[in-house]
């Protein structure tokens, strides 16, 4: 307490000094004596206060020109009022408005996003495509024939999303195989003869036979196995009377084609089946026409008269060789004939057969 008495008398002691330099100044240079005096006065005050404090705690340091705010220190520039956005010189004061709230926009729409599994694909069945293949028996081959058949069935995959969405689709194509064994028990076929028989494949598990090819009437049985591991068809067939015959063009062979002795031109056919259709009837016709050389500058009766056509039918007992004349006048030139034939019997279905032969006169 003594030490701030002591204090307070120097600074009025100061001030007295300060205040007679001011008046001794005041016609010379007051501006110097005023100037003096305010420094010797800040002197005693950091004297007195021990020099600047920093203020208590919750409070700041205030500007100077704020109404209700004195004693401020000197230098701050007073703040600046707040102001609205967006609003240059709005009233001070006011909170600044809430930012504008905007619902969020929704992802467009994807099917499976609400689930994370992908795609699933789906077959949709089209149909099949049969498969047909033929087995062919003669008199040398064995009785029993196996066979491997395949058959494509077609469609399409399709990718197929939730909320039964349906995307693109491809072609798709299975394939079925199965395995087909042909029995025949036991007949009599010639040299020549080839029984053919068709098989198909309509379904996975459905096979049939083509009986037209064959040469006897079968009784048919079939049995299916279709296991795990192997898929079969299994036909029995159980010959009965053997089908009237159908004739081959190659039955009949032109060896002879010329001018006789007595002036007409004749062929003599050679019947090869003569042996198995003996005592049966056999009718014979041949429908030709010769081949004239044409020069450019022929005449046109010339040309016309240079064609040489003939049409004959005979009926003979079945032999070994026909003879058939063809015309009374011979004429050079290369001749083409068309030879058709037909047999009447038991053993003979009365179908007709055709072949071509040519030869020429000179």
């Amino acid at each position: 307490m003594k030490k701030q008495v002591a204090f307070m008398f120097a600074a009025l002691m100061c001030v007295s000094a300060a205040v007679r330099a001011a008046e001794v100044d005041f016609d010379g240079n007051k501006a110097g004596g005023l100037d003096t005096a305010i420094g010797i006065l800040d002197i005693v005050s950091d004297l007195a206060g021990g020099g600047h404090q920093p203020p208590p705690p919750g409070q700041f340091p205030q500007h100077p020109g704020q109404p209700g705010h004195p004693g401020g220190h000197p230098g701050y520039p007073p703040p600046p009022p707040p102001v609205h956005p967006g609003q240059p010189g709005g009233h001070p004061g006011y909170p600044p408005p809430p930012p504008p709230h905007y619902p969020p926009v929704p992802p467009p729409y994807n099917p499976g996003w609400d689930h994370p599994n992908q795609p699933s694909s789906q077959y949709h069945f089209g149909g099949y495509r049969e498969s047909c293949r033929t087995m062919e028996f003669n008199a040398q081959s064995p009785l029993s024939q196996t066979m491997d058949m395949i058959m494509e069935e077609y469609g399409q995959e399709c990718m197929t999303y939730d909320h039964g969405f349906q995307g693109p689709c491809r072609p798709a194509t299975n394939y079925h195989k199965r395995k087909v064994t042909v029995n025949i028990g036991p007949r009599q076929l010639e040299a020549w003869e080839t029984e053919r028989l068709e098989v198909c494949m309509r379904a996975p598990k459905s096979v049939d036979v083509n009986l037209n090819g064959m040469l006897y009437e079968y009784a048919v049985s079939s049995q299916n196995d279709d296991g795990l591991f192997r898929r079969s068809t299994i036909f029995t067939m159980t010959p009965g009377r053997k089908k009237p015959s159908q004739p081959s063009g190659k039955e009949l062979e032109m060896t002879y084609a010329g001018i006789t002795t007595s002036g007409d031109v004749r062929i003599i056919l050679k019947d090869n089946r003569a042996d198995y259709f003996r005592g049966e009837k056999i009718t014979i016709t041949a429908d030709g026409m010769n081949i004239p050389d044409i020069g450019p500058n022929t005449p046109v009766d010339q040309v016309l008269n240079s064609f040489v056509k003939f049409n004959v039918t005979q009926a003979y007992d079945v032999a070994g060789s026909y003879e058939l004349k063809l015309m009374d006048a011979p004429k050079p030139g290369k001749y083409v004939v068309t030879v058709k034939f037909f047999r009447s019997g038991p053993l003979s279905s009365g179908t007709e057969a055709s072949n071509i032969e040519t030869f020429e006169l000179k």
